[in-house]
C-alpha cells in the first residue's frame, strides 16, 4: 500500500491529539507525609495505585508532588517501619498523610549480644525500652530511666545528689561479694566504672566508708544520644556473655546516620530541684520544753535561756538552710544525614545541674560521632567515638559525719552566721557545734572525669548470607578526686591547721571481637550460626599525695604544705579471652530453638580455674501460627510460649583476688614488708543457672499485648572472703592483720514472676497508649560452707549489727530486738525478763541500770532474760513487688504522659532516726515525735524527801504516766541501751511515687514550613511529684549502704539525700 505524505500527516496529528487529550487528563496532586507526632517522613514512597511506575519520594518536609490520571486515582503511601496507607482522592488536588507506627515491624529486629535477632525468633527473656521512656523527662544518668519500665529491673537511686548512681538489680540480689550491677554495653563497647567506693576516685572516706559511693559510671553517656536500650534478663539471652552476664546485660544503641539532607536538632531544658519535704523538727520553744523535762528530773542544770519557752523565738531552721531550690540547665546540637553509602550522627551537649543540698553540683559536657560507610557491596566501616568532661562538686550528705546529720542534730538556738556576717557556731558560753552551712561550703569534694570511648568495626560479606564482623574498642579514663578542709575559726570550733589530698587514677580498656555469622533458609527451616571470639585487657594506676599547713586556704598544692606528706602509688590489671558460638533455628516460624556456649578465661582466677564454659538453650512454639489458629487472626495476633535454661558465671572479685599482694608495714627497726592477705589459688567461678518460662500474646491487631515470665535462678560457689579465726592473722589494727583470702562459698537462690499488659484503647485523632508491669521476686540464701558462722553479718556506720543473712531466710535482714513498750514502774521491771541492765545487786539508780521508762525487749528465747540472743529478724529491705504504670494520651498535636511507679513491701531501716530521738543529750536536737516519750511522774507525789533527795531517784516512787507509749524516758546517761537497734528504727517503705508528668505541643509543619523549620515540640515536665507512703524519713527509696565497708547492708536510711521534685521546660527544633 502506498503511503502518501498526506496520511503521515493524519496519523501524526492523531498522535498528538491523544497525547494532548492525555495530558489533559492528569491532575497534579501535592501533600506531605507526616508520623503521628506531625514530624514529616523525608523518603516516603507516594505511588498511583495501579500504576506504580508513576511514583516520587517526599522532601526534606515531608512534601510530595505527583501526577495522577485522575482526581479520583487513589496514592499508596508507605515508608520503612510505618503501616503502609491508600489514600483515596475523590477529588483533592492536596492531601496530609499521617502513617503510623507498625507494632509488627517496630518489634521485628531487636538487639541481643554480638548482633540483632527477630522479636517473633526470640526465646529469651529481654524488655525493649526505645526513645520516648526518655523523652520529656530529667534524667542525669541513663539508669535513671529503668525505674518501673522494665519488669524484672529494680531501679533505686543511691542518693538524689546530681549524677548520682543507682543500684540496678536484675531478677534480684544474685551474689554477695562481686559486683551485683548489670553489665552496660553501648554499640558494643563494655562500659568501664573507674570505680565504686569514693577511696576508687581518690577520695577517701569523704562519700562514706562503703563499698559503693554516691557517684556514677553512667553519668559520663549523654541520655539524649541514646535511641534504645535491650534488657536481657534469663540466663538464655546473658549466656553469650558468659561470666559477664551473671547479673544482666543492658545493651545500649545509640542514634546513628540517615540517607538524606543534613537534619539539624537542637534539643534544650531548662529545670528547677526542690527538695520540699521537712522532717518534724523541734524549733527553738519546742526544744527549751524538752530541755526543761531533763531539768525536771535532775539531768540538767537550768538554764535562763530556756526557762519561758513562751517568749522564745522559732529559731534557726537548719533544713531550710542546708537545702534550696537549684537551678539546672542542658543543651544539645546533633546533625544526622549521609548518602545512601556513608551515614552519620554527630552531637554535642552541655549539662549544668545544681543540687539541692548546697555545695553540691554537676556539670557534663560530651561529643559524640557516629559514622557508618559502606565502602564496597562487600565491605562497611563502622566508627564510633564519644568524649566526655564531667565536672562535680560533692558533698557527703549521709552517715555521722554527714551534713544531713550535722543540720538535723544542731539545735536550733545556733545562727548561721554571727552579726558581722561570717560563719557562727557559738550560742552560749560553753557550748559550740560545727556550723553545717560552713561544713558544706568550707570543705571541698571535687571530681574531675574524663573519659574517650568508641570502637571501629568492619563488616565484611564475601559471599551472600556471610558477614565476617570485626572489632576494636576502646576505653581511656582520667580522673581527678580532690580533697581540701580549710582552716577554720568561729570562736569555740577550731580546725587549726588545713589540709589537702590530690589522686590521678588512670585507666586504660581494649577489647578486640571477631564473629562470623551465617544465614540461610532450607524449604520451611530458617537458620543462623554465628562463631567468634573476643578478648580484652582493663590496666589502671594511680598516685595519690596528701598533705597538711598549707600556707593559706587559696593554696591547694600539697607540696607547699608544712607537714609530712603522704605519697602513695598503685596499679592493676585484668584480662580475659573469650570463644564463643550460637545458633538459632526457625521452622515456618513456629518452632524455634537457640543454642549459646562461651568459653571464658579469666586473669582474676588462679592458673587452675582459669578457665569456664557456659552453655544456654532456649525454645519457643508460635502456636498462633498453627493451623487451627488461622480462624482467630482478625483477633489474636500472636501466641508464643518460652522455654529456656542457661548458665553464666560471675568475676568480679577484682585483679589478683587469688594471689599475694604486698604492703609496707612501719617498725622501730625501719621499713619492712609483709603479705597483705592469705592466697587462695582455688579459688573459681561464681556460677549461676537459670531457668525460664515465658509467654508472650498480642490481640486486636497488636492493640493489646502482654508478656509473662516465671524465673528460677540459682547461684552457686559466691564469692567472698573465708570468715577465719583469729589465730590464723586475720584480726587486729590494720598494720599487722592479714586479709582472709577470698573463696567460694555459699548458694543463693532467687526466683520470681514479670508480668506486663500494654495497650492501646484508642486510635485515631485521640489516641491512648497504655502499659502497666508488675515484678515479683524472693531471694533466699541457701547455704553457707567453709565459714565459721553461718551467716553474713552486715554493719551500720561503724560496728553495731544491723543485718544478718542468715541460712534459708532472705539476703539483708534487719536484726535486732523487738520492743514491747515501756517498763511503767519497778514491779513491771521486776515480773518482766531481766533486763541485761537489771542491777546484779538489786540496786537501782536511774543514771547506771534499767529504770521505769526504760524500753521493755522482747524475750525472744524465753530464758527469762534481755540480753544479745534475743536479737531476731526484724525487717526485710527487698520489696514483695515493683511495678510501674504509664499512660500517654495524644490529641492532635497534643501529648501527655502520666508515669507511676512504686514498691510494696520494702523497709527500711531509719537509722538517722536513732540520733533523732535517743534523748541522750541536752545538746542535740530532736525530732518532735519524741514528745510522745515515757513521762516520768511520782506516784505518791506528797511523799516527802530529806534535803538533796528527789522522788525521781526513788524507784518505789517512780511511774510512766502515758505507758501504752513505745518512746523511752529521756535520759542522758541512757544506762537501759534504749538506741539499740530494735524494730522501733523499722519503717515500712512501702510507696506509689507519681513520677512524671509530661505535657507537649508539636507544631503543625504547614506552620513551620514558613519558618523553614523541620519540626518544632515544646514540652514541660514534673518529676517526683507526689509520694504515697508511711515512711517518716525524706525518701522511701533507699539501696546500697554507702556507709556500710562489708556491703552486706541494703536499705540503710542514715541522711540520704534526698531525691528532689523536678520542674522543668524544653525544646526541640529541627530543621
Amino acid at each position: 500500500m502506498k503511503v502518501t505524505f498526506s496520511d503521515l500527516r493524519g496519523l501524526l496529528t492523531a498522535l498528538l491529539m491523544c497525547f494532548v487529550l492525555s495530558a489533559s487528563a492528569q491532575v497534579s496532586v501535592t501533600g506531605i507525609v507526616q508520623d503521628k507526632s506531625g514530624e514529616p517522613l523525608i523518603g516516603a514512597t507516594v505511588q498511583e495505585k495501579g500504576n506504580t511506575t508513576n511514583g516520587t519520594a517526599t522532601g526534606i518536609d515531608g512534601d510530595f508532588t505527583l501526577k495522577v490520571k485522575s482526581a479520583n486515582a487513589t496514592l499508596l503511601v508507605s515508608y520503612v517501619g510505618m503501616k503502609p496507607q491508600e489514600v483515596a482522592l475523590n477529588g483533592r488536588s492536596t492531601v496530609t498523610v499521617t502513617l503510623e507506627d507498625n507494632a509488627e515491624v517496630l518489634d521485628e529486629v531487636v538487639v541481643v549480644g554480638y548482633g540483632t535477632m527477630k522479636k517473633s525468633d526470640l526465646a529469651g527473656a529481654s524488655t525493649s525500652l526505645g526513645e520516648d521512656a526518655m523523652k520529656g523527662s530529667v534524667i542525669t544518668n541513663l539508669d535513671q530511666s529503668l525505674q518501673g519500665r522494665a519488669t524484672g529491673v529494680q531501679a533505686i537511686a543511691t542518693s538524689g545528689a546530681p549524677g548520682s548512681s543507682s543500684s540496678i538489680r536484675v531478677r534480684g540480689q544474685a551474689t554477695i561479694n562481686a559486683n551485683a550491677e548489670p553489665l552496660y554495653v553501648i554499640d558494643g563497647v563494655i562500659v568501664q566504672g573507674g570505680g565504686d567506693s569514693g577511696a576508687s576516685f581518690g577520695l577517701g572516706d569523704a562519700l562514706g566508708n562503703g563499698k559503693v559511693s554516691t557517684v556514677s559510671p553512667l553519668s559520663t553517656i549523654n541520655p539524649s544520644d541514646i535511641v534504645s536500650m535491650e534488657i536481657l534478663k534469663d540466663a538464655s539471652a546473658t549466656a553469650i556473655y558468659g561470666a559477664q552476664g551473671s547479673n544482666g546485660v543492658v545493651l545500649i544503641t545509640t542514634k546513628r546516620g540517615k540517607a538524606g539532607e543534613a537534619k539539624f536538632t537542637y534539643d534544650g531544658q531548662v529545670a528547677w530541684n526542690h527538695q520540699g519535704k521537712r522532717l518534724d523538727m523541734m524549733n527553738l520553744r519546742e526544744f527549751a520544753g524538752y530541755y526543761n523535762d531533763l531539768v525536771a528530773t535532775g539531768q540538767q542544770k537550768e538554764n535562763e535561756t530556756y526557762r519561758d519557752p513562751s517568749i522564745l523565738g522559732v529559731g534557726t531552721n537548719w533544713q531550710d538552710a542546708i537545702f534550696r531550690t537549684a537551678f539546672q540547665n542542658q543543651h544539645q546540637v546533633s546533625a544526622q544525614g549521609g548518602t545512601e553509602k556513608i551515614q552519620y550522627y554527630v552531637s554535642g551537649s552541655y549539662m549544668d545541674q545544681e543540687g539541692t543540698l548546697i555545695g553540691s553540683d554537676f556539670r557534663r559536657f560530651s561529643l559524640r560521632a557516629n559514622l557508618d560507610a559502606q565502602l564496597k557491596s562487600w565491605l562497611k566501616l563502622g566508627v564510633t567515638a564519644t568524649y566526655s568532661d564531667i565536672d562535680e562538686n560533692l558533698k557527703l550528705a549521709d552517715g555521722e559525719a554527714g551534713i544531713i546529720n550535722y543540720s538535723l542534730t544542731t539545735v536550733p538556738d545556733i545562727p548561721i552566721y554571727d552579726i558581722d556576717g561570717n560563719y557562727s557556731s557559738v550560742v552560749r558560753e560553753g557550748y559550740t557545734n560545727p556550723n553545717p552551712v560552713a561544713l558544706a561550703m568550707l570543705d571541698e569534694i571535687k571530681l574531675h572525669r574524663r573519659k574517650l570511648t568508641g570502637n571501629v568495626f568492619f563488616d565484611v560479606t564475601p559471599i551472600k548470607n556471610l558477614t565476617w564482623h570485626a572489632e576494636f574498642d576502646y576505653d581511656v579514663s582520667q580522673h581527678k578526686g580532690d580533697r581540701f578542709k580549710p582552716t577554720v575559726d568561729l570562736g569555740g570550733w577550731v580546725r587549726s591547721a588545713n589540709s589537702s589530698s590530690i589522686q590521678n587514677n588512670n585507666s586504660w580498656f581494649w577489647a578486640l571481637k571477631n564473629y562470623v555469622t551465617y544465614n540461610g533458609e532450607w524449604s520451611k527451616l530458617s537458620y543462623n550460626a554465628m562463631v567468634g571470639q573476643e578478648c580484652w585487657e582493663s590496666y589502671y594506676d594511680y598516685q595519690s599525695v596528701s598533705n597538711t599547713g598549707l600556707p593559706s586556704n587559696d593554696v591547694h598544692n600539697p607540696q607547699l604544705g608544712t607537714g609530712t606528706a603522704t605519697i602513695t602509688a598503685g596499679w592493676g590489671s585484668s584480662a580475659m579471652a573469650s570463644f564463643f558460638t550460637r545458633e538459632t533455628l526457625n521452622w515456618d516460624g513456629k518452632y524455634m530453638l537457640t543454642y549459646t556456649y562461651r568459653y571464658d578465661g579469666s586473669s582474676n582466677f588462679g592458673p587452675k580455674n582459669r578457665w569456664a564454659g557456659f552453655h544456654s538453650v532456649a525454645g519457643a512454639w508460635r502456636f498462633s501460627n498453627e493451623k487451627w489458629f488461622a480462624g482467630t487472626s482478625n483477633w489474636f495476633n500472636n501466641g508464643k510460649l518460652r522455654l529456656g535454661w542457661g548458665q553464666t558465671g560471675n568475676a568480679n572479685i577484682g585483679a589478683f583476688a587469688w594471689g599475694v599482694a604486698m604492703n609496707r608495714m612501719p617498725s622501730a627497726l625501719g621499713a619492712g614488708y609483709r603479705p597483705a592477705n592469705i592466697p587462695n589459688e582455688a579459688i573459681k567461678w561464681e556460677k549461676q543457672e537459670q531457668w525460664n518460662l515465658g509467654l508472650d500474646l498480642a490481640f486486636l491487631n497488636n492493640r493489646l499485648n502482654f508478656t509473662g515470665d516465671l524465673y528460677y535462678k540459682t547461684s552457686k560457689d559466691m564469692l567472698m572472703s573465708m570468715q577465719l579465726p583469729s589465730y590464723m592473722g586475720t584480726q587486729g589494727n590494720g598494720s599487722s592483720a592479714l586479709a582472709a583470702p577470698k573463696g567460694n562459698f555459699g548458694e543463693i537462690v532467687n526466683k520470681g514472676l514479670e508480668l506486663e499488659l500494654t495497650g492501646r484503647p484508642f486510635v485515631g485523632d485521640f489516641e491512648w497508649e497504655s502499659s502497666i508491669q508488675f515484678s515479683f521476686n524472693r531471694n533466699e540464701l541457701k547455704a553457707l560452707t567453709g565459714t565459721k558462722n553461718a551467716n553474713l553479718v552486715g554493719y551500720g556506720q561503724w560496728n553495731d549489727v544491723v543485718s544478718v543473712s542468715e541460712i534459708g531466710q532472705p539476703l539483708y535482714n534487719f536484726y535486732g530486738y523487738v520492743v514491747e513498750g515501756v517498763y511503767k514502774d519497778l514491779a513491771d521491771i521486776q515480773n518482766s525478763p531481766k533486763s541485761d541492765k537489771y542491777p546484779s545487786n538489786g540496786v537501782f539508780n536511774s543514771a547506771n541500770t534499767v529504770w521505769p521508762g526504760d524500753l521493755k525487749f522482747k524475750d525472744i528465747n524465753g530464758d527469762g532474760k534481755i540480753d544479745e540472743n534475743d536479737r531476731t529478724v526484724i525487717g526485710n529491705p527487698m520489696p514483695d513487688f515493683t511495678f510501674g504504670f504509664n499512660n500517654t494520651f495524644r490529641y492532635k498535636n497534643f501529648d501527655l504522659s502520666v508515669f507511676f511507679n512504686g514498691s510494696y513491701g520494702n523497709d527500711v531501716m531509719n537509722y538517722l532516726s536513732i540520733n533523732l530521738t535517743h534523748m541522750n543529750s541536752a545538746w542535740a536536737n530532736q525530732l518532735n515525735s519524741v514528745n510522745d516519750r515515757a513521762k516520768l511522774v511520782p506516784i505518791d507525789p506528797n511523799k516527802t524527801y530529806p534535803a538533796g533527795s528527789y522522788w525521781y531517784n526513788d524507784i518505789n516512787n517512780v511511774m510512766v504516766a502515758n505507758p501504752d507509749t513505745k518512746t523511752p524516758r529521756a535520759v542522758t546517761a541512757d544506762p537501759n541501751d534504749n538506741d539499740r537497734i530494735s524494730d522501733r528504727y523499722v519503717e515500712d517503705a512501702s510507696y506509689i511515687r507519681l513520677k512524671n508528668i509530661s505535657l507537649g505541643y508539636t507544631f503543625d509543619s504547614k506552620v513551620l514550613k514558613k519558618l523553614h523549620l523541620q519540626s518544632l515540640r515544646v514540652y514541660c515536665n514534673l518529676q517526683n511529684i507526689c509520694t504515697w507512703t508511711k515512711y517518716k524519713g525524706y525518701d522511701p527509696e533507699v539501696g546500697a549502704s554507702t556507709q556500710d565497708s562489708s556491703g552486706l547492708v541494703y536499705g540503710l536510711d542514715y541522711g540520704r539525700y534526698p531525691s528532689p521534685k523536678v520542674y522543668s521546660f524544653g525544646l526541640n527544633v529541627s530543621f
